[in-house]
């Protein structure tokens, strides 16, 4: 069987993506902030560990549901602020909700999850941190553009990704 190939035509150079064959089996529903806090930090001494940037990856797999979690703790100084601030630490929970038509086994479902969190929530994280610090005076871009391949590669290496299979119901068509 030969694989259908979307054409570019040259008329506007753009390539058709609104079929279902360049669609992905997972799709993603919803992203939410689940929890947020922003603390000042008066301290020089505590605003040494500024500049460090960490997250976190859980996922839940639910039959055709999953639930990926981003934890993300980002800390960052700031040079002068009206209330003496020296720096902020932000830790956020980004939730992302995805779902799949297919009969997709939970095992599939579990690696799509846990290869895909961090490329599709990422830039979600980066713009509600650029969001939150503006809030706070700072122009400043905190979470900087990644290689998610490679930042996966590394977390699942070392099996830094939670994924736990909830539900390993039999999905009827």
């Amino acid at each position: 069987m030969t694989a259908k190939r979307k054409t570019i035509t040259k008329k506007n150079s753009q390539v058709d993506v609104s079929g279902e064959e360049t669609h992905a089996s997972v799709q993603c529903d919803d992203i939410r902030l689940i929890s947020s806090s922003l603390t000042p930090i008066l301290d020089k001494n505590e605003a040494g560990k500024s500049g460090q940037i960490a997250f976190r990856v859980h996922a839940l797999i639910d039959g055709k549901k999953a639930y990926s979690y981003l934890e993300v703790f980002a800390s960052h100084k700031v040079a002068s602020h009206p209330d003496k601030v020296v720096a902020f630490q932000l830790a956020f929970v980004l939730m992302g909700t995805f779902s799949t038509q297919q009969n997709m086994p939970p095992e599939s479902y579990s690696h799509f999850m846990k290869m895909n969190t961090v490329t599709i929530l990422w830039p979600y994280a980066r713009e509600y941190v650029t969001s939150q610090f503006k809030r706070t005076g700072s122009n400043d871009v905190v979470l900087p553009i990644i290689n998610p391949q490679v930042v996966t590669e590394h977390i699942v290496e070392n099996n830094l990704v939670d994924v736990q299979i909830i539900s390993k119901k039999k999905i009827k068509k």
